[in-house]
């Protein structure tokens, strides 16, 4: 079912676009000084039967899993990850009649739509606070300015910095891809 690919594809950069792409957070993982974390996410979606591997390393490397998509230069450890990945190659079908945003998913479609409406059902039940939010997801990241909660450890060894949110640790990692281009 899988085939061997034997078109070597340029392997893309680390940079400050693979940086902006890790949204993995793995408690207590470390990772060595200069190493970059790929997305690893699950997901149940089916695998295109066009999607291929190229062969592994004579290392021992895991095989990489190659993008199907045409011009699409993305590999993956996993299939998981690929399954992820093949979001960002769907047609946005679902269209806000008031902005003309599209979305590729009818719920994010309806969830957007709450900008319009100016709508904010989750109020935070810290006293004083007073703050509302019209996404469950914000409401959450917002207590853990109450609770002192820093979930997102940066994952590189040696460094001991926690944020509150994963945006914040993102662009924390640039300063590590700053250090190791300095280097």
């Amino acid at each position: 079912q899988w085939t061997t690919r034997e078109l070597e594809l340029p392997q893309p950069s680390v940079g400050e676009n693979s940086l902006l792409e890790f949204s993995e957070y793995v408690p207590g993982k470390k990772l060595p000084p200069g190493k970059i974390p790929s997305t690893d996410v699950s997901d149940a979606q089916p695998l295109p039967e066009c999607a291929t591997t190229k062969p592994s390393k004579s290392n021992g490397a895991p095989e990489k899993i190659v993008c199907p998509h045409s011009g699409c230069t993305r590999e993956f450890s996993s299939r998981a990850s690929l399954r992820k990945h093949l979001s960002v190659h769907s047609p946005r079908d679902h269209v806000c009649a008031e902005c003309g945003k599209a979305f590729k998913e009818s719920a994010k479609l309806k969830r957007h739509f709450l900008v319009h409406t100016g709508e904010k059902p989750f109020p935070c039940t810290f006293e004083g606070c007073g703050k509302r939010f019209s996404l469950s997801f914000n409401l959450r990241t917002h207590v853990r300015i109450h609770t002192g909660e820093k979930p997102f450890v940066c994952p590189f060894e040696g460094c001991r910095k926690k944020f509150i949110q994963s945006n914040n640790m993102k662009s924390h990692l640039l300063t590590h891809a700053k250090d190791s281009t300095n280097e």
